[in-house]
């Protein structure tokens, strides 16, 4: 016990300008620098920051809508700074297209597969301020797994999803993919 006390009025004595010990060890500021914090400022990116479903629930709806929500607010706009608040496919049956630039949900934000995306799913989607909705146009397939991929950018390369919260509209750094199975 001597021994540390000495040593740490020997370590006070010894330093000029500041020194704070904590968890992560000692810390030491010189004179001219005592006094001063440095600011670390963090960037959040946009990120999926949960579904319903949930990633590998099972059991689901046949009916359910899918929401995927986000931790920042959300646009999904054109090279022409139009925004894509909502979309509807008046398809009467959950039928599909195929899943390419040239497809029928080529400009949607979102697609839904059952078959890993060789064919996607008709939908109607509407814009939250930090999420999507998706409603089918009628009950899933039962017993089955789907696939679902929140895009960073359309299909066709015509509409980009990116967050509100600064000027320069991030996106998402890459697509978001989760699956669900759902019931009898």
């Amino acid at each position: 016990l001597r021994f540390c006390t000495l040593g740490l009025v020997l370590l006070l004595i010894g330093g000029c300008g500041e020194q704070k010990l904590d968890s992560k060890g000692l810390e030491s500021k010189s004179i001219g620098d005592a006094g001063t914090t440095t600011t670390t400022t963090t960037t959040t990116t946009l990120a999926v920051s949960s579904t319903t479903p949930d990633n590998g629930s099972t059991s689901v709806s046949r009916t359910a809508n899918i929401v995927v929500n986000f931790n920042k607010s959300i646009y999904f706009i054109d090279s022409s700074n139009d925004y894509l608040l909502s979309w509807s496919d008046n398809a009467t049956s959950t039928s599909s297209a195929a899943c390419t630039s040239s497809g029928g949900v080529s400009s949607h934000p979102i697609l839904i597969s059952k078959d890993s995306y060789s064919n996607c799913l008709y939908d109607n989607g509407t814009m939250g301020s930090s999420s999507i909705t998706i409603d089918l146009n009628s009950a899933l397939d039962a017993n089955t797994t789907y696939k679902v991929k929140v895009l960073k950018e359309s299909l066709d390369g015509s509409r980009k999803l990116k967050d509100t919260d600064d000027g320069s509209g991030t996106q998402l750094s890459s697509d978001y993919e989760f699956s669900f199975t759902t019931g009898s």
